[in-house]
């Protein structure tokens, strides 16, 4: 029996678009810019590296990359976020490449200097084994020697300020988000999150979307990267200023390296 077309689409392939952009306008390009020199010198490379930018949403740092001269390619599955990273990235000098693609299937092999997974862009997923397959996929998208950094949720730091239900204003809308752990995921702990946006004016329903991320532990990242044939670099760090990992760190850097041979 052929597979149903009618496949209700996972929350992943509906949260991520226009809509997003503006519950999210606070991570702009101001952001990346004062971080992405940090990533640079973590990830050890010069101007004209060839950069992967894994899950790169509307390409924030891929054009923070490329005003340094980096050469940037970026992947991601949402179609509204790659036309917004394209249209917003032609006129660079340099200007970076964004491709629609899932990045389980990453269609790369020995292209880039280094990599990046910024923002928390895995993690979706029912299995960690599909995590594993984005790993893989950077791994062989690599050349040798190359750098890989993870810039993900800090589990400990989610679990202890974890605020059950807020509501904000942006712009003409009220969003009330509604957060919560669920301890019973098929493979491991998850927080979810369901976002609605009503017009401040009407009241009425204008967005609904919901987001779901795996908790992982410094270590489970860590086993999995090692399965994916990385090598970790120094330890986890806080921020990429190199802050120390702690439990009140807001974020998970990882900075881990393919063989050199």
């Amino acid at each position: 029996m052929a597979p149903s077309l009618l496949r209700e689409p996972a929350w992943y392939e509906k949260a991520f678009d226009a809509r997003y952009l503006r519950v999210y306008a606070h991570r702009n390009d101001a952001e990346a810019e004062s971080r992405v020199d940090a990533m640079i010198s973590l990830l050890g490379i010069r101007a004209d590296a060839r950069v992967l930018d894994v899950g790169c949403g509307e390409g924030r740092y891929g054009r923070a990359l490329t005003r340094r001269g980096m050469r940037v390619t970026g992947v991601d599955l949402s179609k509204d976020l790659i036309q917004e990273g394209r249209e917003r990235g032609q006129l660079l000098p340099g200007a970076p490449v964004f491709l629609r693609g899932d990045a389980r299937a990453l269609p790369f092999y020995r292209q880039f200097d280094a990599a990046v997974s910024l923002f928390t862009s895995f993690g979706y997923f029912e299995s960690s084994d599909d995590d594993l397959k984005i790993f893989k996929g950077v791994a062989r998208a690599l050349a040798p020697g190359a750098r890989f950094l993870i810039d993900y949720l800090n589990q400990s730091h989610v679990r202890s300020t974890l605020v059950e239900e807020d509501e904000r204003e942006i712009g003409l809308l009220r969003v009330a988000t509604k957060r919560w752990i669920d301890e019973e995921g098929t493979d491991g702990p998850v927080v979810r999150k369901a976002v609605k946006g009503y017009d401040r004016a009407t009241g009425l329903l204008q967005m609904e979307f919901e987001e779901r991320v795996r908790l992982y532990t410094p270590d489970e990242l860590d086993a999995l990267l090692s399965a994916a044939g990385f090598s970790p670099v120094g330890e986890p760090m806080g921020d990429v200023d190199g802050a120390p990992l702690d439990a009140l760190s807001p974020r998970l850097i990882r900075v881990v390296e393919l063989p050199a041979t």
